[in-house]
């Protein structure tokens, strides 16, 4: 599938919210997603509380260090499919639950773009 078939999947009505993140994150997917419909939203704190706060998006994008990525998620937020971006890697005992995917720091943000674009594609479907 090439780039174009992918944005033409992608709907306006598709949003990807960044939790923790840095803001450079936030810039840089505003910057490459926008133009293509989507929403980017930001906020600070993985909280139940400041996620209800906010529409359901399509992808979370949750920037995480030494702590795990939260579990907890709004109701009817189960299966939004999370990019979990931190320095530590992932157990093999503790798999990561299904949509659930893992970018380990450093990363690169063509890397965690195609992971986005994936994750929309298939939820298109």
């Amino acid at each position: 599938m090439d780039l174009s078939e992918k944005e033409s999947r992608v709907t306006a009505k598709q949003r990807v919210l960044v939790v923790d993140g840095l803001s450079e994150t936030e810039e840089v997917l505003r910057a490459v997603l926008e133009p293509r419909g989507l929403m980017v939203d930001r906020i600070r704190s993985a909280a139940t509380e400041q996620l209800a706060a906010k529409r359901r998006p399509s992808v979370m994008v949750l920037h995480v260090d030494e702590e795990p990525s939260p579990t907890s998620q709004p109701a009817g937020w189960q299966n939004v499919p999370r990019i979990v971006i931190g320095a530590a890697k992932v157990n093999d005992d503790c798999e990561s639950a299904a949509g659930e995917h893992h970018l380990e720091k450093p990363f690169h943000y063509g890397e965690l773009i195609r992971t986005i674009e994936r994750l929309l594609a298939a939820a298109a479907d």
